[in-house]
């Protein structure tokens, strides 16, 4: 699945996200076509369309279950990876990023064991997204480079193949790593260009403009707006006009023009709410809201502004924009005087900051919390986090108002008495302010503002026309080429047609042999691994699926004809005997789900944890009980043999079974691990636990010992009164 609805909002703040189109498909009309259909096109339709909205996710992850329903019924593979696919991003809409990457997961090492590089290019692009999002960037670029690679020559793949090579360069750019930054982005430009992407080429000069505004180069970066905004014009997409203009605005701002960075800025919010999108909105109220804050009079009001954007960008998970919000709010409050809640945002700035830990982040933590010990008169302490900050920019990381730290720094050394270190550092500040406001780049920025805000066009018509002309020119000169070349080939075509012929006919006989001979080695293959699998299922669950048939088959039925005939006699003989009635019934569904869960589990196309997962999350409980499934992250779980991960999953069913039915317990947790080829399972309560002196003979935790024995497995069991129950297996595989 493709990412592009995507704020790029790091000092705002650039976009790199597909803007959806407004003619979508009615929500309820895919309802109905899903209901009558009861296929995968028609579930997928419905997932397809609360992603693109990004809300009610818990309906996204019902309509995922009846994809996985679908897969389980027809083992295919493709239809599994469909199932993970949206039901992480169900997760990942609802916040929750932990379950989000694990099932993201789970569809990638499927997809590359069933072969579907298609599958594996779109799931490496999502993930690779969250990855930035959640500023993990190295595991961001790991997944990109992934699925390029499984999309490179796959032509439906372009699109995937594009997003991935932009959101590749802005994982530089979050970093603060702008010449990386700016490599990578032109060279999306470039096969944006040459793939005729519009849309996304967009979005790459969107973001180089963003790149040389860090950079200084304000020629170049009001040289790409104008280009983004010229297309987005041109192709009447005013959705991505939003982001360009809130890039303006800050350009402005960089350059110490805030006053006219606020209809620009105001212009994107304006965009923003009609998108809907949340990310965007919350992004451009900051952008709207640092400008605000700038200028004395529209402080209170960039502080508000501030402060409704922090909501929109807690639900969405966005912490890298919340650091930016935290960041001009401390600096805001500072300015303003109220130092206590300068200090609160500042420990907000710091907790994110530090779990975060990217240079980008740590830059505005310095930052604020610089300028709020310089505010409290501390300036020996402000010197430490001030000359952090210059280290930074030393060594490479780049901020458009570089020389105002150098200037602070040069007023707290001069607060200390140091006159020798003020002056050299105010120099060095004063030499960095003249390089960035020149004569030359504030007339440009004047000119630029005048011909945006009187929305002349003719300049645009000119350039419209002469493209057109210019493309003409180019496909004549391209029709004449072409049948130049076409005549040529086939001219050369038609003299070795002949010979090509018949070697075309004796490699065609070759490879029908070799193709005969490939199909009868796998299907005698094939025979001989079921073969062997039924062999030793049947060996092994003999006796269990013996008894499921029995008390399926038996019991069962006889029950069911012992309520019959007591519901006639009881109708006959006017007797109340509903209660009995309903004790015989639950006993009969018992026994039926008893006789179900004895049938042994299918590893055809599942591992022990993908098997542990779907067992935890269909499991039956009473009403206050909740199970939960942990398991080891980037594991290959194909390595456990299929005996050791069949006992594996009937232990985990009778201490769960235990759990659910004698301890009374409020949760119960599954964690599965693999460590040096160490397999353990941990499963445990917090119900009311059993003296281990009385109870530790049953027939169920003999049966746990049982199975751990025959795999050699190693068992712990500690349990006490009101403590609660913890089952260890440990196995070496």
């Amino acid at each position: 699945m493709k990412r592009y609805r995507w704020l790029l909002g790091c000092c705002l703040f650039l976009s790199i996200g597909m803007l959806w189109a407004a003619d979508e498909p009615d929500l309820r009309m895919l309802q109905q076509k899903a209901a009558q259909s009861r296929d995968m096109e028609g579930y997928v339709g419905v997932c397809k369309y609360l992603y693109q909205t990004e809300e009610n996710p818990e309906l996204l992850l019902l309509y995922a279950d009846s994809i996985h329903q679908l897969a389980t019924k027809s083992k295919k593979p493709e239809q599994l990876v469909e199932y993970y696919i949206w039901a992480s991003e169900g997760n990942f809409i609802k916040g929750d990023f932990q379950q989000g990457y694990a099932l993201k997961r789970k569809a990638i090492a499927l997809a590359e064991k069933a072969g579907l590089k298609f599958a594996i290019s779109q799931s490496c692009c999502d993930m690779g997204y969250y990855c930035n999002v959640d500023a993990r960037y190295d595991s961001a670029r790991y997944y990109f480079r992934k699925g390029l690679e499984a999309g490179e020559d796959l032509s439906e793949a372009g699109e995937a193949c594009r997003t991935m090579l932009t959101n590749y360069a802005s994982s530089f750019l979050f970093e603060g790593k702008t010449d990386s930054a700016l490599v990578y982005t032109i060279r999306a430009s470039e096969r944006s260009a040459a793939d005729k992407d519009t849309a996304m080429l967009i979005e790459n000069l969107n973001q180089l403009g963003t790149i040389y505004r860090r950079k200084k180069d304000l020629e170049n970066c009001i040289a790409n707006f104008e280009q983004a905004l010229h297309l987005c014009e041109l192709r009447g997409n005013h959705n991505a006009v939003a982001f360009i203009y809130g890039n303006i605005a800050t350009a402005y701002c960089d350059w110490n023009r805030p006053g006219d960075a606020i209809p620009f800025s105001e212009k994107a919010v304006e965009y923003a709410l009609k998108t809907g999108n949340k990310r965007r909105i919350g992004t451009c109220y900051v952008n709207l809201g640092a400008i605000q804050t700038r200028l004395v009079q529209m402080r209170a009001e960039g502080i508000a502004t501030l402060l409704k954007a922090i909501p929109i960008l807690e639900e969405v998970n966005d912490r890298r924009l919340l650091c930016d919000a935290y960041n001009y709010l401390v600096n805001a409050y500072r300015m303003d005087g109220n130092l206590n809640q300068a200090m609160y945002y500042l420990q907000k700035l710091d907790k994110l900051a530090h779990e975060m830990q990217t240079d980008a982040e740590r830059f505005r933590y310095y930052q604020a919390k610089a300028g709020l010990l310089q505010e409290s008169k501390n300036y020996t302490e402000a010197i430490i986090y001030y000359r952090r900050i210059i280290d930074m920019l030393r060594s490479g990381y780049k901020d458009t108002r570089d020389y105002e730290h150098y200037k602070r720094l040069a007023e707290c050394y001069l607060a200390v008495n140091n006159s020798s270190q003020a002056y050299e550092y105010l120099t060095q500040a004063y030499a960095l302010r003249d390089s960035a406001f020149h004569t030359e780049q504030t007339e440009q920025l004047s000119e630029y503002s005048v011909k945006y805000q009187t929305k002349e066009k003719e300049l645009e018509i000119v350039t419209l026309r002469q493209e057109q002309l210019e493309q003409e020119t180019y496909m004549l000169r391209h029709r004449i080429i072409v049948g130049s070349v076409i005549s040529l080939l086939g001219i050369l075509l038609l003299g070795s047609l002949y010979a090509r012929q018949r070697q075309r006919a004796r490699i065609a006989v070759l490879a029908n042999a070799a193709n005969e001979k490939e199909r009868e080695f796998l299907e005698l293959q094939k025979e001989t691994e079921q073969r062997l699998t039924r062999k030793y299922i049947d060996g092994l669950e003999s006796e269990r699926e013996r008894m499921a048939t029995e008390l399926h088959d038996d019991v069962c039925n006889s029950l069911l004809a012992l309520e019959m005939n007591i519901r006639t006699i009881s109708g006959e003989e006017s007797s109340d005997l509903s209660e009995q009635l309903g004790l015989l019934s639950n006993t009969r569904e018992r026994l039926r789900t008893l006789s179900h869960e004895l049938m042994p589990p299918a590893f055809q196309y599942a591992t022990l944890d993908e098997m542990l997962g779907d067992y935890v999350l269909h499991l039956a409980l009473p009403e206050g009980m909740y199970a939960e499934y942990h398991s080891t992250e980037n594991v290959d779980w194909n390595i456990i043999p299929k005996a050791v991960g069949f006992e594996c999953y009937r232990i985990v069913q009778e201490a769960v079974s235990n759990a659910v039915k004698y301890a009374s317990s409020a949760r119960i947790q599954v964690k599965l691990a693999l460590e040096n080829k160490n397999l353990s399972i941990l499963v445990t309560d917090d119900g009311k636990g059993f003296d281990m002196s009385k109870k530790t003979k049953g027939i169920g935790l003999h049966t746990i010992w049982q199975r751990a024995e025959t795999i050699g497995a190693k068992v712990e069991l500690i349990s006490a009164p009101g403590e609660g129950t913890r089952l260890r297996v440990n196995v070496i595989i």
